[in-house]
């Protein structure tokens, strides 16, 4: 029953009181070679609704980058600049509609000179985020945006948690090639040309969390999910697979744009791959997502 409890503690921290791990996270990327000398186009997406759903700063979640950047094929990266971090106030108009503005980091990447052919990365890293929710010396719960060990009026700590977002998309620049790991603490690396999928094909990841291969266990059952606005209909359903020796694959069966998403889980309390977190959380929850667009 405690283990009940604590995980429905967590599900509301993530619902209710950290809207950015209860929204995806991920990358769109639109190759443009309509007039020389051709380009992509980098947006963020964040929420539930593809192609874009809500804003990076808004009443519903808030999620802060610490890094946005351009990889090519030898894992040379660019810097393509922070959006801004600012929560513009929301603008009443006479049609009773709000309207707010924001910044989804909108870049154009256009081809100069003679790039190196090969797998670009364009990817996004959230900065950690820290939430408590604990009981305070009268006896009464409340939540802060911070570690536990921050928390100074705690007397009793039911749950902390800390939550990071991994996100990127590939294009492919006269041929495709395997993208270089990046060393992110949860790593998705495509094993299929992305560059051509088509409808009723097979899709194939990597998955690994520090360096080594993840994989469902009697304990851990991990998944990987697939979303995309065209399909689901109104019952809003996905695809699902285990992840199996560092492997999940799907066989997308519409066209349009996709994402592969992960959340992973790690309890903090005893384990030491995670000892530099002892006393700041209890749980550390990670995500990581692929965009990518299936032809017809």
């Amino acid at each position: 029953m405690k283990r009940i409890l604590t995980t429905l503690t967590i599900a509301v921290m993530l619902v209710w009181s950290a809207p950015a791990s209860a929204h995806t996270f991920w990358v769109n990327l639109t190759e443009s070679f309509a007039h020389p000398p051709g380009h992509v186009t980098a947006i963020l997406g964040f929420g539930h609704c593809l192609p874009l759903d809500d804003l990076l700063t808004s009443d519903a979640g808030v999620i802060r980058l610490k890094s946005y950047l351009l990889v090519d094929p030898q894992g040379q990266s660019a810097d393509l600049g922070l959006p801004s971090a600012k929560v513009d106030p929301k603008q009443d108009t006479d049609m009773a509609l709000s309207v707010q503005k924001g910044d989804l980091g909108l870049r154009k990447i256009a081809l100069a000179g003679t790039p190196k052919p090969g797998t670009y990365q364009v990817t996004a890293q959230s900065q950690p985020t820290f939430f408590t929710m604990y009981l305070d010396e009268k006896g009464k719960q409340r939540m802060a945006p911070k570690p536990m060990d921050a928390v100074k009026d705690a007397g009793k700590v039911l749950a902390s948690m800390k939550y990071i977002s991994y996100s990127k998309a590939f294009f492919a620049i006269k041929q495709w090639s395997e993208p270089k790991p990046l060393g992110y603490d949860l790593e998705i690396i495509p094993l299929t040309d992305l560059s051509k999928v088509r409808q009723n094909e097979l899709v194939r990841f990597r998955v690994t969390y520090k360096g080594k291969p993840l994989s469902i266990s009697a304990s851990d059952i991990l998944t990987m999910t697939c979303d995309s606005n065209t399909f689901g209909g109104p019952d809003g359903f996905r695809l699902s697979c285990y992840i199996i020796n560092g492997n999940a694959q799907f066989r997308i069966p519409t066209a349009g744009q996709w994402v592969a998403n992960i959340y992973l889980h790690k309890r903090v309390p005893g384990n030491p791959e995670l000892a530099d977190l002892q006393g700041k959380c209890t749980d550390v929850y990670i995500a990581g997502s692929v965009g990518f667009t299936v032809k017809p």
